[in-house]
């Protein structure tokens, strides 16, 4: 396991939260959340990288087929 550093009023925030919801201490809540945001971050950096590799397949399947000048 590792530690993060967080400023305290964040600190704060987090108590405050977690006093309204099932987790029962602030580490388990902070990962939560970090869980949470990385998997969103990953999801959408995918979406990306697949629309891009889709948007180049299309246009080089144009250009094969004398739809666009290569």
């Amino acid at each position: 396991m590792t530690d993060i550093t967080v400023s305290e009023e964040l600190a704060s925030r987090i108590e405050t939260r977690v006093e309204h919801t099932e987790f029962e201490t602030t580490d388990e809540y902070a990962e939560f959340v970090l869980s949470e945001v990385v998997t969103r971050v990953e999801r959408e950096t995918e979406q990306t990288s697949e629309s891009s590799s889709s948007r180049e397949g299309v246009q080089e399947r144009l250009e094969s087929l004398g739809y666009l000048e290569e």
